[in-house]
Order: structure tokens, then sequence, then C-alpha cells
């Protein structure tokens, strides 16, 4: 009984040590060069009318592993604006509002990643550096 178990031991181990063929999979995209940013190189104001705090900024990583920030803004009618930036976010008067995403659920929100000299946070190549959560 314990010669049996012993050879499906050496069995398995063998089996185990066995080289596989794989082929390398098709070549993707090059890594992208991440930093880190400062959070304040995009100061948040509250001048407008119906400016106000925004709900929440939530750091993370992107799908290439590069920081991004996500501003949100809560309200009705709520926004995101940054109409003193030329060219403007969103091609909408530098606003982005509540239902840009699909879905109209007083929630405003706006991406920014780190670029790739670690010096601005960008979006869509724009370099963002102001920004205003406004509702009714």
């Amino acid at each position: 009984s314990s010669l049996t178990y012993s050879a499906l031991l050496v069995f398995l181990v063998v089996l185990g040590d066995a080289c596989m063929r794989v082929n390398p999979g098709t070549p993707g995209m090059p890594a992208m060069n991440c930093r880190t940013c400062a959070a304040n190189l995009v100061a948040t104001t509250m001048v407008g009318a119906g400016s106000k705090a925004f709900g929440s900024i939530i750091p993370s990583n992107n799908a290439a592993g590069c920081l991004q920030m996500e501003y949100i803004c809560n309200g009705l009618n709520s926004n995101i604006e940054n109409s003193k930036m030329i060219p403007q976010i969103n091609t909408q008067d530098g606003v982005v509002a509540d239902g840009d995403d699909g879905a109209v659920d007083m929630v405003a929100r706006f991406t920014v990643t780190c670029n790739a000299a670690g010096t601005a946070w960008e979006n869509t190549g724009i370099t963002i550096t102001t920004l205003e959560c406004a509702s009714d």
C-alpha cells in the first residue's frame, strides 16, 4: 500500500515537473511612464453662482496603473466647471453636466490623470488647473 502511494507520488512529481510548450501572446501597448502628481495642482474654487464644495475627490489608478483623481459634484443640475481654460473641457463651454455620462442621477463626474512628467493633471490632453462644483 505504501509502495502504491510512493509510486503515485513519484508520478505526480514527474507530471508536475513536465514542460509544456507555450506560444507567447501578441505584444501589447508599451507600459505608460506613470508618475505621481500633487493633488494641489488642481485648485477647487467656489466663486460662481451655485458653487459648492465637491462631494468627493477619489484617487485611484487607471487601467495602465497611472494615478487619477475623480471629482464628484452632487445636487440637482450638478455640473463641474472649468470655463477659464482654453481649450475647454467637454467642448461645452467648459462644463461637465449631470447626464453627460448617460445617467441623470444628480451627479456630475470628471476624471483627471497625472501626466507622464508628473507635473500636471490632464483630461483628453488638456491640462486641468481649476475645477468648480455647482448645482441648484
